[in-house]
């Protein structure tokens, strides 16, 4: 099949199984831009029809400003076009499908070396089996990462809510789960050499490298918040009113309105609705609430806390 040192190499399963299991990696790999596709195609339409209901339902199109900015049916399929064309996607999900390219073919590599070849010490197709060997625990955060990023994907599709931030968030959790592990894998405090040659503790670190790329963001917090302890660095701060104080968002909510750059009370009181609106699947009655609500705790501070424990607001 290949030849090292002059030698036929020799498979321990049938030949095709690794291309088949190529084939597999290689979907995976291009599901974010399968995915994209899928929603311009089918999706896009009915979240344009969507959001011009709730705006004649909210007689939203009688107000003026509302009117200028969009004017009519036409005015309102032309703008969810645009905010969701090719041109605004085309990095993002072209980055992702980059980074997954790469790191499922040193998965595919990995299989290839524990399950198929039968030769001690043979190298896989693409790449050394001594980086193989080091790869192994930050692949495993990268499939943990993998399963978080695609899960959240399909639940956006399903919301009709598939944007560029779900992309260039997918490629950050990449990115920073792919290093963090890294990191812990080549520290011999985390992991040491007699440990790596106990099968059973190594099997233990794969399930705890899976779990890295589901936690990784707040890996980093905790070691920033350490290091600042160790370093005695003091921060001047000033106390930011959460989004949990509004009643009617709850975690997801919160993750949603983060990606638009609503992260806590006072982005909520003075964002732009209507391009909210048109951002996310929230209608707009929600979205009113919220911001009334928002501008009643931005202004009341630390008292909202209080006033909303004893069900005042």
């Amino acid at each position: 099949f290949f030849r090292e040192g002059g030698k036929q190499e020799v498979f321990s399963v049938n030949e095709s199984g690794i291309w088949w299991v190529g084939l597999a990696l290689l979907v995976l790999a291009v599901f974010p831009f399968l995915l994209y596709v899928f929603f311009s195609l089918v999706v896009l339409e009915r979240k344009s029809q969507g959001l011009i209901h709730d705006l004649k339902n909210s007689k939203a199109f009688e107000i003026h400003s509302i009117q200028e900015q969009l004017g009519n049916d036409e005015t309102v399929r032309n703008t969810m076009r645009t905010r969701y064309g090719y041109k605004r996607f085309l990095w993002p999900v072209m980055l992702l499908v980059f980074l997954n390219l790469v790191a499922f073919s040193i998965v595919w590599d990995i299989i290839n070396v524990h399950f198929y070849v039968s030769i001690v010490g043979a190298r896989g197709f693409l790449h050394p089996r001594t980086f193989l060997t080091a790869a192994e625990l930050p692949i495993m955060a990268f499939l943990g990462v993998t399963v978080l990023n695609y899960a959240t994907m399909l639940r956006r599709l399903y919301l009709w809510d598939l944007t560029t931030q779900v992309f260039w968030n997918a490629t950050q959790r990449t990115w920073t789960a792919v290093i963090v592990a890294s990191v812990l894998a080549a520290s011999s405090a985390f992991l040491l050499p007699a440990a790596r040659a106990d099968k059973t503790n190594l099997v233990g670190a794969h399930i705890v490298f899976f779990g890295v790329g589901f936690i990784a963001n707040d890996l980093i917090l905790w070691m920033i918040d350490r290091i600042r302890r160790y370093f005695q660095i003091q921060r001047a701060t000033v106390i930011e009113l959460p989004l949990s104080l509004i009643q009617g968002i709850n975690f997801w909510h919160e993750n949603r309105l983060e990606e638009e750059g609503v992260e806590n009370v006072q982005n909520l009181a003075t964002c732009d609705m209507i391009d909210l609106a048109i951002a996310t699947r929230y209608e707009l009655r929600a979205l009113l609430d919220w911001v009334d609500q928002a501008i009643l705790v931005h202004r009341m501070g630390e008292k909202a806390k209080a006033l909303r424990e004893q069900g005042f607001i």
